[in-house]
């Protein structure tokens, strides 16, 4: 270089050979990063196309090839910080199976509505809807189509899912029921189908974490070692429902899972403290109840969702004395117990029955608000209150202090 630099200055003078030698220094400076960005670039390509193939690979038996665990153990794993103190005082449910139409919204739905109406409990109730098919947004909101996002807009289940929005703005756009004030919901719609899967390949094909989005959050990242750490969209979820701002607005956050594991759904088990698993009491049924406590087994052993609390599975739409119940209900017990994992079906008289007052349309509003006061009406009610109050006293959720029941009985 200083050859070069020598010859210029000979040939063009001092100055003409630093102000060339400069403009060389530059341009190579340039191809230089140029050319080391595209091998990163190339580098992430092979790096992340490697973890996408091995996330979702097969592995293979003697007797052939078999499915693997499934994406959602992809390491590594990368929970908030203080993830594992957070659930300390945690309230939140999720509402999950890998069926359809078990009753997981309409249990979410009469809990809600139930803990925060009733005047024993008085309870500050989330709803989280987080299938696409937004029937838990409808019945929560039957009479107000103001809960659908704009055209050209998402909706606020997905901007919850994607890390858009944080926890003092979810506490403000958390929309009131019709009937009880207390009872707010985080709505859904079916730009969230798309939200899952755009989330799951963004989070296998990306590489690291992008830079804070102002030169403070940037050096403040750098400060505390968290420039370089790893996206991990399980837990977004878990970020904003963990955060003060959420505990002080609400007592109980209830989740309405869909009926697989997407990307919202594995976001729900990351943040919830307890889990119930509805179930009708048939064959399929009961299949996927035990395939699905099998997956959540997994990924507790494999550290994705420790901390969960499996409050066990309760039957809905429920006949009494049927055969193929009772067959299913075994079929269930004795499988749960063989698997050790310290929970089971709940007791028969905690199950939903099968009643018109509680299957309505999603149109007609939640049940427990505008469900007749006839027997059918009366026994829907009070298999609701069982229930609810079942998994209030084993959530560690008290009863209002202030009511009127509880002062009477101080």
């Amino acid at each position: 270089m200083t050859a070069i630099v020598d010859s210029l200055a000979s040939h063009l003078g001092k100055e003409a050979a630093i102000f060339f030698g400069s403009v060389f220094l530059a341009a190579l400076y340039a191809a230089f990063r140029v050319i080391w960005r595209e091998i990163r670039r190339f580098g992430c390509f092979l790096w992340s196309r490697h973890r996408t193939l091995v996330s979702v690979a097969r592995t293979h038996t003697q007797d052939g090839p078999r499915e693997g665990n499934g994406v959602w153990v992809t390491q590594p794993i990368v929970p908030p910080e203080d993830y594992k103190n957070s659930f300390h005082g945690a309230k939140i449910l999720a509402i999950s199976n890998l069926k359809g139409g078990v009753g997981k919204t309409t249990l979410a739905a009469n809990i809600g509505a139930f803990l925060s109406h009733d005047a024993r409990w008085n309870k500050r109730v989330l709803l989280v809807d987080l299938d696409f098919q937004g029937s838990l947004s409808s019945m929560a909101l039957p009479e107000d189509e103001r809960w659908l996002p704009p055209a050209g807009q998402d909706s606020l289940a997905t901007r919850v899912l994607s890390g858009d929005i944080d926890a003092g703005i979810l506490v403000s756009c958390a929309k009131a029921t019709q009937h009880e004030p207390r009872l707010k919901i985080i709505t859904a719609h079916y730009d969230l189908a798309q939200a899952d899967n755009r989330l799951l390949i963004e989070w296998l094909l990306k590489c690291r974490n992008q830079a804070g989005r102002s030169v403070r959050k940037a050096l403040g990242d750098l400060l505390y070692g968290r420039l370089f750490k790893k996206y991990d969209v399980r837990y977004n979820l878990a970020a904003v429902l963990h955060s003060e701002a959420v505990r002080e607005a609400f007592d109980l956050v209830i989740i309405d899972c869909p009926p697989r594991l997407t990307t919202g759904a594995i976001q729900a088990l990351c943040a919830s403290s307890h889990l119930l698993i509805p179930t009708i009491l048939d064959r399929p049924s009961a299949e996927a109840v035990l395939r699905f406590c099998e997956q959540v087994e997994t990924l507790k052993a494999s550290k994705i969702c420790p901390h969960i609390k499996v409050l066990g599975s309760v039957g809905s739409k429920y006949r009494s004395g049927q055969l193929a119940a009772r067959a299913a209900s075994a079929r269930i017990s004795d499988r749960l117990k063989e698997m050790k994992v310290g929970y089971g079906l709940l007791p028969e008289q905690l199950f939903f029955p099968q009643t018109v007052a509680l299957v309505r349309d999603a149109s007609e509003g939640i049940a427990y608000f505008v469900m007749d006061n006839d027997d059918a009406g009366r026994n829907a009610r009070a298999a609701i209150e069982g229930l609810s109050t079942y998994l209030a006293q084993h959530m560690g959720i008290p009863p209002d202090p202030n009511s009127p029941a509880q002062t009477t009985s101080a």
